[in-house]
Protein backbone atom coordinates (compact mmCIF):
# COMPACT_ATOMS: atom_id res chain seq x y z
CA UNK A 1 0.00 0.00 0.00
CA UNK A 2 1.51 3.31 -1.09
CA UNK A 3 1.15 6.73 0.53
CA UNK A 4 -1.42 7.68 -2.10
CA UNK A 5 -3.46 4.59 -1.20
CA UNK A 6 -3.29 5.46 2.50
CA UNK A 7 -4.56 9.00 1.85
CA UNK A 8 -7.34 7.62 -0.37
CA UNK A 9 -8.36 5.18 2.38
CA UNK A 10 -8.41 7.94 5.00
CA UNK A 11 -10.44 10.19 2.70
CA UNK A 12 -13.11 7.49 2.41
CA UNK A 13 -13.55 7.15 6.18
CA UNK A 14 -16.91 7.82 7.81
CA UNK A 15 -15.38 10.76 9.66
CA UNK A 16 -15.70 12.90 6.54
CA UNK A 17 -19.19 11.91 5.38
CA UNK A 18 -20.71 15.27 6.33
CA UNK A 19 -18.32 17.22 4.09
CA UNK A 20 -20.13 18.24 0.92
CA UNK A 21 -18.81 19.31 -2.46
CA UNK A 22 -20.23 22.76 -3.26
CA UNK A 23 -20.48 24.33 -6.71
CA UNK A 24 -18.65 27.50 -5.68
CA UNK A 25 -15.63 25.41 -4.65
CA UNK A 26 -15.31 23.48 -7.91
CA UNK A 27 -12.89 25.81 -9.69
CA UNK A 28 -10.55 26.21 -6.71
CA UNK A 29 -10.56 22.45 -6.06
CA UNK A 30 -9.66 21.86 -9.71
CA UNK A 31 -6.78 24.35 -9.44
CA UNK A 32 -5.55 22.65 -6.27
CA UNK A 33 -5.74 19.23 -7.92
CA UNK A 34 -3.83 20.30 -11.01
CA UNK A 35 -1.23 22.52 -9.40
CA UNK A 36 -0.52 21.34 -5.87
CA UNK A 37 -1.41 17.66 -5.39
CA UNK A 38 1.77 15.61 -5.34
CA UNK A 39 -0.03 12.24 -5.18
CA UNK A 40 -2.71 10.67 -7.28
CA UNK A 41 -6.27 11.57 -6.19
CA UNK A 42 -9.00 9.00 -6.62
CA UNK A 43 -12.45 10.45 -7.21
CA UNK A 44 -11.40 13.83 -8.56
CA UNK A 45 -13.11 17.02 -7.46
CA UNK A 46 -16.70 15.76 -7.79
CA UNK A 47 -16.71 13.37 -4.82
CA UNK A 48 -16.43 13.92 -1.09
CA UNK A 49 -13.43 11.62 -0.74
CA UNK A 50 -11.70 13.34 -3.65
CA UNK A 51 -12.24 16.72 -1.99
CA UNK A 52 -10.90 15.42 1.33
CA UNK A 53 -7.81 13.99 -0.36
CA UNK A 54 -7.15 17.26 -2.22
CA UNK A 55 -7.55 19.31 0.96
CA UNK A 56 -5.23 17.00 2.93
CA UNK A 57 -2.50 17.33 0.30
CA UNK A 58 -3.04 21.09 0.03
CA UNK A 59 -2.71 21.39 3.81
CA UNK A 60 0.64 19.61 3.84
CA UNK A 61 1.82 21.65 0.85
CA UNK A 62 0.86 24.89 2.68
CA UNK A 63 -1.30 26.14 -0.18
CA UNK A 64 -3.25 29.35 0.57
CA UNK A 65 -7.00 28.87 0.15
CA UNK A 66 -9.35 31.69 -0.92
CA UNK A 67 -12.83 30.21 -0.40
CA UNK A 68 -13.93 30.44 3.25
CA UNK A 69 -15.84 27.14 3.17
CA UNK A 70 -12.71 25.38 1.90
CA UNK A 71 -10.62 26.94 4.67
CA UNK A 72 -13.06 25.58 7.24
CA UNK A 73 -13.18 22.15 5.60
CA UNK A 74 -9.38 22.06 5.36
CA UNK A 75 -9.00 22.70 9.09
CA UNK A 76 -11.47 19.89 9.84
CA UNK A 77 -9.77 17.49 7.42
CA UNK A 78 -6.29 18.27 8.76
CA UNK A 79 -7.28 17.78 12.39
CA UNK A 80 -9.18 14.53 11.89
CA UNK A 81 -6.88 13.18 9.18
CA UNK A 82 -3.87 13.54 11.47
CA UNK A 83 -5.74 11.74 14.26
CA UNK A 84 -6.72 8.87 11.94
CA UNK A 85 -3.15 8.59 10.62
CA UNK A 86 -1.76 8.32 14.15
CA UNK A 87 -4.31 5.61 14.97
CA UNK A 88 -3.39 3.66 11.84
CA UNK A 89 0.28 3.99 12.75
CA UNK A 90 -0.40 2.55 16.22
CA UNK A 91 -2.33 -0.36 14.70
CA UNK A 92 0.43 -1.15 12.19
CA UNK A 93 3.06 -0.90 14.92
CA UNK A 94 1.23 -3.28 17.26
CA UNK A 95 0.62 -5.80 14.50
CA UNK A 96 4.30 -5.85 13.60
CA UNK A 97 4.13 -4.39 10.10
CA UNK A 98 7.43 -2.48 9.84
CA UNK A 99 7.09 -1.25 6.24
CA UNK A 100 3.57 0.02 6.75
CA UNK A 101 4.51 1.54 10.11
CA UNK A 102 7.33 3.47 8.45
CA UNK A 103 5.06 4.82 5.72
CA UNK A 104 2.37 5.82 8.20
CA UNK A 105 4.91 7.48 10.49
CA UNK A 106 6.29 9.47 7.57
CA UNK A 107 2.76 10.61 6.66
CA UNK A 108 2.01 11.50 10.31
CA UNK A 109 5.13 13.64 10.46
CA UNK A 110 4.29 15.23 7.10
CA UNK A 111 0.85 16.31 8.31
CA UNK A 112 2.12 17.51 11.69
CA UNK A 113 4.99 19.50 10.20
CA UNK A 114 3.15 20.45 7.00
CA UNK A 115 6.14 19.30 4.96
CA UNK A 116 6.33 16.32 2.62
CA UNK A 117 8.79 13.62 3.71
CA UNK A 118 9.86 12.86 0.13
Amino acid sequence: MTEADVLAMIAKSNEFEQIKVREEEASELKDLLEGHCVMRVKGGTETTYGKVNILMQAFVSRVPIDTFSLVSDMAYVAQNGARILRALFEIALRRGWPTMSGRLLALCKSVDRRLWAF
